[in-house]
Parts: C-alpha cells; sequence; structure tokens
C-alpha cells in the first residue's frame, strides 16, 4: 500500500489504518494481511458518478458509488486520480466506505488537494477491499 504525502495525508493515513485493522493497539500486522483482493475484482465494485473542481476551494472533487458485489461485508479504500486537460495527474484523493452488506451501496467523496487551473477528469487509480472484522 502506497500512502502519498500531502498536508492531508495524516488524517487519510489514519482512515486507512483503522480500515485496514492496523489501528493503535487494533491488533497490528500488515495493511495486506485483511486484504481479501484488490485490484479489478474490487474496482469493478467502484464506480465515478461525479467529477468537478470545488468551485470555494478550487481543488478537485470526485463522488464515487461503491457497490459491493461480494458475498462478505467489507470495507473499501478508493484512491481516485484527478488528471487535467493533457492527461497529467494533477493531485489525487483518497475516498473509504465500510462495512458495506453484501449487495448494498455507499456513496462518497475523494478529494484533491491542488489546483487543476482548469477542468479535471477523474480516473479510479487502486481500489482494496478488505473483508470486514
Amino acid at each position: 500500500m502506497r500512502i502519498r504525502a500531502s498536508a492531508t495525508a495524516c488524517p487519510t493515513a489514519v482512515l486507512v489504518l483503522v480500515l485496514a485493522g492496523c489501528a493503535p493497539g487494533g491488533g497490528g500486522g500488515s495493511a495486506a494481511q485483511g486484504a481479501d483482493d484488490t485490484g479489478r475484482a474490487a474496482a469493478g465494485d467502484v464506480e465515478v458518478t461525479a467529477c468537478r473542481v470545488d468551485d470555494e476551494l478550487r481543488w478537485p472533487a470526485a463522488t464515487v458509488r461503491i457497490t459491493n458485489r461480494t458475498a462478505t461485508t467489507s470495507n473499501y479504500v478508493v484512491q481516485i486520480a484527478f488528471e487535467d486537460g493533457t492527461g497529467r495527474q494533477v493531485t489525487v484523493g483518497v475516498a473509504a466506505a465500510g462495512p458495506v452488506p453484501p449487495g448494498q451501496d455507499a456513496v462518497e467523496q475523494a478529494q484533491g488537494t491542488a489546483d487543476p487551473h482548469g477542468p479535471v477528469s477523474c480516473r479510479i487509480a487502486d481500489v482494496a477491499r478488505y473483508a470486514s472484522p
């Protein structure tokens, strides 16, 4: 798991660790221990439903719909790449949801932390799905 440094990395990192079951005093182990899968299967559970630049902050934001298509209640961590008109990645944002019961949806927001100086597109860069404890 990669954690990118930014002005808001600490709250995001803590959220990722808590969802992965690695909170201080909470079982320990590596973040990969509890991950039932990543990549294509989990990415199929995520859809970007809105992608825009926030009018006040001038930072990009994405709305993602996460649908748990497994038979197990799961937690999700979704990384969104925000790209400018040339396809250059400007910033990334993270959305997390959980626990999401089988067959249920969660709608979450991913927020970038840089002004793209114009319109953006949103791309799902990474998805991790973890079975809920």
